[in-house]
């Protein structure tokens, strides 16, 4: 298969969040997993017990996992034979890579010298894939600037890239140098992912703690500050709120089962439940997360909105610009979260353009819509391959893509205004596209209040949910949860949401009076603004970023390398 469908999965490799449990270890696991671990956040006891917890899971073979045996000296041998498979095919991507580099290094004190032989001709012989997202290539650069600093002096033919040890290092902080540069001026590209963080997370925890370059060190240390900010600002007891860059299948309906939970709770709860091994190299590290990081995760008196500016995926096709900024808005309370982008097309596949999240202990707590677009033109503007079987390629790596029922994906033809608890998206749709209908999905363990044609009223715990179909529509029973799928009507639809508090209702705006609405302070314009909320400010191209909670402040200065 070529390169660029070859890594839209993730890891293409072995899934080591797959757990192979004995008999012998399941009820000693449903203990140690179902009770929480009531604990102090980055304690150095909260630490012990992940690794602790980590170590005892009998995950399928995987970097992390065998470090947090080394570390505790649990499962040695068992470690060392799992280590053996990882580094005995010549198979495996950027994600092989960090794994690897983080194995290395937070074990050179425990690790065999027979290993780290072995790891060393990996890296001459293997000949691992690149990647074409922004997170595989922080995740290739970091591994090879950290591999060729330990390697510092070795020629080109001991380097599957035929380079040095010195060129690899150079292009390596080339890289690093220029995505920071561009992400703290001008926004992340895959933003606000609940699958796709926790890989922009571990290589920052791994290039913050093992690189001897005292400048790359704190800029390492500040982009995992300047990422946990942004994070912390939508996060609501473990749900990752708002619109999403990419989204998974599995995590569509409630994004406490991702990946990047586990960074959220490890950074910013007491305990940890949703833990996975990359946590580990977390837990071996020095490093943690300011304070005023984790008040802003957990400050929710008040409501706020956030205004911040992301970045679409680089365009290869269809397009005069690299990339275009994406306006990310959203609207938190400590009862639900609205939050959306402008719609239009800014990732493909697996793009969430808007979201209302419920804070319930319930399952399924998203209510979220969208155009189930499908075309080979979406794939072949961000993708290399020929556009011409690009379609029939992506089911294999990317299943569910063509289907009318899909629940992940963005739409051109989409267009959304916000303020804060409301939000009107429209579709204009050409009848030449192949699913002619909008789908919204709506959690089945609500009361419903009210149902006719003109509007659906939903009470879920605290909150009212209101939904006004501007054409008809049919709502379809879908696993314990509905499915409303809106017909057109000379290609358009469109529809009003507002969610308010069970006793504090307020009446729908008209569409002219929300499209007029903005919540900027006068004189100030969002298109101005990286981030501007009343927890976290950045000037669009500054390089700055304050963090801000009462009278507390913490200020990332990039352009002068400095926090203060």
């Amino acid at each position: 298969m070529a390169h660029g469908f070859h890594g839209l999965d993730g890891l293409s490799q072995i899934n080591p969040y797959k757990s192979v449990l004995s008999a012998k270890s399941v009820c000693y696991l449903l203990i140690l997993f179902c009770i929480p671990i009531q604990l102090t956040a980055q304690s150095k006891e909260l630490k012990q017990n992940v690794l602790r917890r980590i170590s005892d899971t009998e995950y399928r073979p995987t970097f992390s996992a065998i470090a947090a045996r080394l570390k505790t000296g649990t499962k040695k041998k068992f470690a060392l034979l799992q280590l053996d498979t990882l580094l005995s095919k010549e198979y495996g991507d950027m994600f092989w890579m960090y794994g690897c580099t983080g194995l290395y290094f937070s074990t050179k004190k425990n690790l065999p010298a027979a290993y780290k032989k072995k790891i060393r001709e990996c890296w001459k012989k293997f000949t691992p894939y690149r990647g074409d997202t922004e997170n595989h290539f922080l995740m290739y650069y970091s591994s090879l600037y950290l591999m060729s600093q330990e390697w510092s002096n070795l020629p080109a033919s001991e380097w599957f890239l035929g380079k040095s040890s010195q060129d690899i290092h150079k292009e390596s902080e080339a890289y690093l140098n220029t995505w920071i540069n561009r992400t703290v001026k001008f926004g992340q590209i895959e933003f606000d992912s609940p699958r796709y963080l926790y890989y922009f997370i571990t290589p920052l925890v791994l290039l913050s703690e093992y690189t001897k370059d005292p400048a790359i060190k704190l800029n390492s240390k500040m982009m995992l500050e300047f990422l946990l900010a942004d994070y912390a600002a939508k996060y609501l007891d473990g749900n990752f709120c708002g619109a999403h860059s990419r989204i998974s299948n599995e995590q569509a309906y409630d994004t406490r089962n991702s990946e990047a939970t586990s960074y959220g709770e490890y950074f910013f709860e007491d305990s940890v439940e949703h833990i996975l091994p990359d946590i580990a190299f977390a837990a071996i590290s020095s490093f943690n997360v300011p304070k005023i990081i984790r008040d802003i995760a957990s400050s929710r008196k008040e409501p706020y909105s956030i205004h911040e500016i992301k970045r679409s995926r680089d365009a290869l096709r269809y397009s005069a610009a690299l990339n275009s900024p994406v306006y990310d808005y959203a609207f938190m309370t400590k009862d639900f979260s609205l939050g959306s982008i402008q719609g239009g097309l800014v990732q493909p596949i697996q793009q969430r353009s808007w979201s209302l999240t419920i804070n319930s202990s319930q399952k399924d707590n998203i209510i979220f819509g969208l155009h189930p677009y499908v075309s080979e033109k979406e794939l072949a503007a961000f993708f290399p391959e020929e556009p011409s079987f690009m379609l029939e390629k992506i089911e294999g790596v990317k299943n569910g893509y063509t289907s009318e029922n899909k629940w992940v994906g963005g739409s051109p033809y989409e267009k959304i205004k916000q303020c804060k608890n409301e939000i009107e998206c429209d579709y204009d749709i050409p009848p030449e596209e192949k699913y002619q209908h909008v789908d919204i999905f709506l959690p089945g363990w609500g009361k419903f209040l009210q149902r006719d044609s003109a509007l659906i009223r939903i009470q879920y715990d605290s909150c009212i949910v209101e939904v006004a179909p501007r054409t008809k529509y049919i709502l379809i029973p879908e696993s314990k949860n509905f499915r409303l799928r809106l017909s057109l009507d000379s290609g358009k639809t469109s529809y009003f949401i507002t969610c308010n508090r069970a006793d504090e209702f307020n009446d729908f705006d008209t569409s002219s009076t929300l499209c007029a609405k903005d919540d900027m302070p006068e004189g100030l314009r969002k298109e101005d603004w990286l981030y501007y909320s009343k927890f976290l400010e950045s000037k669009l191209g500054s390089g700055i970023l304050k963090m801000k909670d009462g009278t507390h402040e913490r200020i990332l200065d990039f352009t002068t390398d400095t926090i203060r």
